[in-house]
């Protein structure tokens, strides 16, 4: 699980210095870009987010059913 905490808060690390970064653009082109990447980036945390529940469910955590 910890192996999960970790790739989950590199993602949302990237996630947010992607976010920040964004305001820096000046082109369309770079914007379209930023764009892209940061939805990447959204996906991957999320992505995370379900494996570290789905972890959470299988070792008989039923909190994760109230969310």
């Amino acid at each position: 699980m910890l192996q999960e905490m970790n790739g989950f808060i590199l993602a949302h690390d990237r996630y947010l210095a992607l976010d920040h970064a964004r305001t820096e653009c000046t082109s369309p082109a770079q914007r379209e870009f930023m764009h892209i990447q940061i939805l990447k980036a959204y996906l991957e945390v999320q992505c995370r987010a379900r494996q570290i529940a789905g972890l959470q469910y299988a070792d008989g955590n039923d909190y994760v059913d109230q969310n």
